[in-house]
């Protein structure tokens, strides 16, 4: 998949030239709903509510093509990781995990230039050793771990005047997904409100970009978290949507936990069993009820997406259609 460029717009000086300019070449979405071409995006959450997975994901996707959060994509694109949270050999660790076979073809900000984002006195300083970078290697969308990592130590991020500053240089860069954190709740996980006041720093997180995203995981004992839209500039705000991590295959599914597990052939229960406690730590009394649930599933028409086969003492369950992405109303994410 390749984006086609837009134009220069600094040499459209009239509302009605602009509006030509925006008829021959419309807002794409290069992941509908999620991921706008020439945006700047915020995926906000708490700790350990799989952000940093989501993100290496969504660089799969675009650069080999696939499906992101149920939506097809075709791939092709150019993408980097600016990974400013983590020393290099601890995200190759994780990376190693992630990309256990063929590695896509994904740039990574080298380990000298991290340093001197790091190092940069100013917003202006930091942002500009990736903006270099990006333009060096002719990416289409940088992802950026994370938000807090642009604020030097003098840089206050709760003062709108720095991080205006921020989001100013941000513009510069090409298609943007930048994570950001959560303010802390004193009252636990569970009472985590959901929302783009979560985003700890000034009000201008939530003003400035336009696109935010949330991962809200209500317990961290379950590998469940809810993708939540906050804001679309150009678009409609969808429902939330429920992802499940499986530790096996180290990815976030979008679909009942289950399912992926089908896709290849029938399997028999006990074989689920079996799995699920490998997969997402789940004892045998919590995976038959996930088993009980996978009977509860639609097609977009309406109609079962898995039947059950008695065979003799045995059962099978078998994919025989579509299923519709699950919500958390049909099956408990509590351990």
């Amino acid at each position: 998949m390749s984006i086609n460029p837009r134009g220069d717009s600094r040499t459209l000086s009239t509302v009605a030239a602009l509006i030509e300019e925006a008829r021959k070449n419309p807002v794409q979405w290069i992941i509908p709903g999620v991921l706008l071409e020439g945006g700047v995006h915020i995926l906000h959450g708490t700790e350990e509510s799989f952000k940093t997975m989501l993100t290496m994901q969504m660089h799969e996707a675009l650069a080999v093509g696939g499906t992101f959060l149920t939506h097809p994509v075709s791939g092709g694109l150019r993408t980097g990781i600016v990974e400013l949270e983590t020393k290099p050999k601890l995200f190759g660790s994780r990376l190693a995990n992630f990309f256990r076979d063929e590695v896509p073809a994904i740039e990574l900000l080298p380990e000298n230039l991290r340093l001197a984002v790091l190092n940069g006195k100013q917003p202006r300083e930091r942002i500009e050793v990736i903006g270099d970078w990006t333009a060096a290697l002719d990416l289409e969308v940088v992802s950026i771990d994370s938000a807090v990592k642009l604020f030097p130590a003098n840089c206050d991020l709760s003062k709108p005047e720095h991080a205006s500053e921020v989001f100013t240089q941000l513009q510069k860069l090409p298609t943007l997904w930048m994570i950001a954190h959560d303010r802390k709740s004193i009252s636990g996980p569970k009472d985590r409100s959901v929302g783009n006041d979560e985003i700890v720093g000034s009000g201008r997180f939530a003003q400035d970009p336009d696109v935010i995203h949330q991962m809200v995981r209500p317990d961290r004992r379950a590998p469940m978290a809810t993708f939540y839209w906050g804001k679309i500039r150009d678009g409609e705000k969808r429902d939330p949507l429920d992802v499940w991590f499986d530790k096996i295959e180290f990815r976030l599914y979008p679909i009942h936990p289950y399912i992926h597990l089908l896709r290849s052939e029938p399997k028999l229960e006990a074989q689920i069993l079996v799995e699920a406690e490998a997969r997402y730590g789940w004892k045998t009394r919590r995976a038959r009820e996930y088993v009980a649930s996978l009977l509860k599933l639609t097609d977009a028409a309406g109609g079962p997406a898995v039947t059950q086969v008695q065979d003799r003492h045995q059962k099978w369950l078998m994919l025989v259609a579509e299923p519709l992405p699950v919500q958390a109303d049909l099956i408990d994410p509590e351990t």
